[in-house]
């Protein structure tokens, strides 16, 4: 994330491109020059500003080439027309905190697991996700991943990879880790700093300092899981870049609140991670809904288990997971401050195959209606899903919103999300590099 450029500089960001692997496909590697325009729709580019009425985007070999009124954009001859009168173009969904990792007891091999996920994700309309750490071999192939994903024809959502989280108790250990994980260009360094200070696993203030330190001397921003707002004062204080999740335990201060303005700290609120906490303690009704279920070939296991009675005992029993119920509030309360005061939020959930009841797709769209009931209103939260998360990791300028140059990574709805965010489940068509995606959801590897 370029958080501010008299103190980045140019530098950063050519850092930031070659870490992030995001080359350009050389000329003559370069697939036929295709052209699409969609024509007569409404447009929401994710920047924020104005919606386009009755637009027309212009598609060339991947990219967004030009996107405005209907009257204005010439289609060239020989164009794919698509007419989406009555319907609303919004760009992919981001994910800015999910994980996409392979089930330890699976026999189907890491990446197959991998690309199955990424593709549930796509599915489901989310174009991209952040996967903020991954267990050692997971991180690997999610690396290599990453890095075909720029010049080939994808059927699968893009990801970006923290690799493995940085966990060291030394401040010595701490920076190799960092180097480690840069070397091997990860997008973003991710840290834990969590739980009581009597806990002797929890990373010390002079640890996270170190990685923060070493991280943005190689040009690469900071992701930290965090829950107190002591945790989150000091890692605001030691430069961090991304608050992970919400602060969950009181009202975030107005002193608080203008430091994160002032330094460009963005703040993703995983408000479905607190909602899988308790959710299970009963049958939730979106079990039943047509939309979920269209992710059953990756959810149904775990459907099975969370429907199990014992199960649901146990969650209706733990003190932990009713006392999740009160920190959600909390959270949700802390969005409303923050982006009241103009904070700079992305979206993300958490989501990831090796965490139960979290699930991949479905609850990006859990997240933005929740998003939504803090307070938020649907441009704020749709901005949030695509153009702040893209500047979280520096991906802006390829990826995020219907500008020129951009991908053309969007999404075809059949109803208006600004009408109603819920209308973000009126999927028509996901188009990924220009390319639109098969209908239905991909079968299990």
């Amino acid at each position: 994330m370029i958080r501010d450029a008299a103190r980045w500089g140019a530098p950063l960001l050519g850092t930031l491109t070659i870490v992030a692997g995001l080359s350009s496909t050389p000329a003559a590697a370069q697939p036929p020059a295709t052209t699409v325009a969609l024509v007569g729709g409404r447009v929401v580019d994710g920047t924020g500003g104005p919606v386009l009425e009755r637009a027309t985007i212009l598609v060339v070999s991947g990219r967004v080439q030009e996107v405005g009124a209907e009257s204005a954009v010439k289609v060239p001859q020989g164009a794919a027309r698509i007419d989406v009168r009555g319907k609303t173009i919004i760009p992919g969904l981001i994910n800015a905190h999910g994980h996409v990792d392979a089930a330890r007891d699976s026999t189907v091999p890491i990446r197959d697991q991998l690309v199955s996920q990424l593709r549930m994700y796509a599915q489901y309309g989310v174009t991209t996700v952040f996967s903020l750490g991954s267990g050692p071999t997971d991180a690997q192939e999610g690396l290599k991943l990453r890095d075909e994903q720029e010049g080939s024809a994808l059927d699968r959502a893009r990801m970006y990879s923290a690799g493995l989280v940085v966990a060291d108790r030394t401040a010595e250990d701490a920076r190799k880790s960092v180097n480690r994980n840069v070397d091997q260009r990860v997008n973003v360094i991710k840290i834990r700093v969590d739980g009581e200070d009597t806990n002797p696993n929890k990373m010390t203030p002079d640890v996270y300092r170190a990685v923060i330190e070493e991280a943005h001397g190689r040009g690469v921003p900071v992701a930290a899981h965090l829950y107190y707002l002591k945790d989150a004062r000091g890692l605001l204080d030691a430069g961090v870049d991304v608050l992970a999740h919400s602060v969950r335990d009181q009202d975030v201060p107005p002193a608080f609140i203008a430091d994160l303005k002032r330094r460009n700290v963005v703040c993703i609120p995983t408000l479905t991670r607190e909602l899988s906490v308790f959710a299970y303690e009963t049958t939730p009704a979106f079990f039943g809904d047509p939309f979920f279920l269209r992710g059953k070939a990756l959810y149904g296991a775990q459907m099975v288990q969370l429907s199990d009675p014992v199960s649901q005992e146990k969650i209706r029993t733990s003190k932990e997971a009713q006392s999740i119920k009160q920190a959600m509030q909390q959270a949700s309360r802390n969005l409303r401050l923050l982006s009241d005061a103009g904070v700079a939020i992305a979206m993300g959930t958490d989501t990831g195959a090796n965490l139960v009841g979290r699930w991949q797709g479905f609850f990006e769209h859990t997240e933005l209606e929740l998003m939504v009931k803090a307070g938020m209103t649907p441009v704020q939260t749709l901005t949030a899903a695509t153009g702040t998360a893209a500047r979280i990791m520096g991906l802006d300028q390829h990826i995020g919103t219907l500008r020129p140059g951009r991908w053309a990574d969007f999404v075809v709805l059949n109803a208006n999300p600004l009408a109603d965010i819920r209308n973000t489940r009126q999927i028509d068509s996901v188009w990924i590099a220009g390319r639109r995606l098969p209908g239905g959801s991909p079968p299990s590897p």
